[in-house]
C-alpha cells in the first residue's frame, strides 16, 4: 500500500454540519464556544455563496480542531470526519513517497493511538457502569433531602464558588472518577416529566469534590487551566477559593 504525505487541508463549518447531520448555526456557535475556552483556536471566518445564492458565512477549520468540534457535538459520526478528511488530504496537493522509516514511525504512532483510544473508551465505559451500578441501589424518594441539590443546581453555584464553567462541573459529577455517590433518586412531580426521576448529591460531598478538583488543577494561564479528567483546558477563575 502506498503511504503520503500531504500538505494541509481545510474543511467548512457547513461541511462537518453535514457530516454530523446538525445545523450549520449550531455548529458555528460550538465553534465559538469551543474557542472561547481555549479549546480550539478561532478559524478565520469567510463569506461565500449557497445553493440559493444568498451571502453566508462560514468557518475554515484545521484537522485537529475538526475532530475536537466534532467529538463535542456527535463523537458517533467520528468515522465520516476521517473518511473526509481523506478525500479532502488526496486531493490537496501533490504526494511524495513516505521512506520507510516514515512508514514504520507512521504504523507506529497509528498503533499507540489505537491503543490509547482503546484504552480510554474501556476507562469511559467502567466510570459509566460503576454509576450505573451506584444510580441503581440509590433509594427513590418523593423529595428532595435537605442539604443536597441535583446538578441543574450546583452547576451555577459552583460556577460562582469556584470559576469554573458548568460544563466542566457536569464532566466532573457525571463522568470523572472524582463523582460522589448520589445521595438518592427523587420523582420528578412535573407532568411533562412522565414519572422520571433525577439525581441528587449531598452539598457537602459536591463541595469536597470541587475543592479537591481545583487543588489538583494546573494553571497554564492566568485564567486557564489543565486536570489529567478534562480533555482540553478550560477556565479557572479562583483556584485560590479552597
Amino acid at each position: 500500500m502506498q503511504h503520503l504525505i500531504t500538505t494541509a487541508a481545510m474543511m467548512t463549518s457547513r461541511e462537518i454540519a453535514e457530516l454530523v447531520e446538525s445545523r450549520h448555526d449550531s455548529v458555528k456557535r460550538t465553534i465559538e464556544r469551543l474557542a472561547e475556552t481555549g479549546a480550539i483556536q478561532l478559524p478565520p471566518l469567510v463569506d461565500v455563496k449557497n445553493d440559493q445564492g444568498q451571502t453566508v458565512a462560514e468557518y475554515r477549520v484545521g484537522k485537529r480542531d475538526s475532530y475536537v468540534i466534532v467529538a463535542q457535538l456527535s463523537p458517533q459520526f467520528t468515522a465520516r470526519l476521517v473518511d473526509r478528511w481523506q478525500e479532502l488530504e488526496a486531493g490537496a496537493a501533490p504526494a511524495r513517497q513516505l521512506s520507510p522509516a516514515e512508514m514504520f514511525l507512521q504504523n507506529a504512532q497509528a498503533m499507540v493511538d489505537m491503543e490509547r483510544r482503546q484504552l480510554e473508551q474501556a476507562q469511559a465505559v467502567a466510570r459509566i457502569e460503576q454509576r450505573v451500578e451506584q444510580v441503581a441501589q440509590t433509594q427513590l424518594l418523593t423529595t428532595r433531602p435537605a442539604n443536597s441539590e441535583s446538578i441543574c443546581h450546583m452547576r451555577p453555584r459552583a460556577a460562582k464558588m469556584f470559576g469554573i464553567p458548568e460544563h466542566v462541573v457536569e464532566c466532573i459529577i457525571r463522568q470523572s472518577p472524582l463523582a460522589p455517590r448520589p445521595a438518592g433518586m427523587v420523582k420528578n412531580d412535573r407532568a411533562e416529566a412522565e414519572g422520571s426521576s433525577y439525581a441528587v448529591y449531598w452539598i457537602k460531598d459536591i463541595n469536597d469534590v470541587l475543592r479537591r478538583f481545583v487543588s489538583e488543577c494546573k494553571m497554564v494561564t492566568p485564567s486557564f487551566a489543565t486536570h489529567p479528567y478534562i480533555h482540553s483546558r478550560f477556565k479557572l477563575i479562583r483556584k485560590d477559593a479552597l
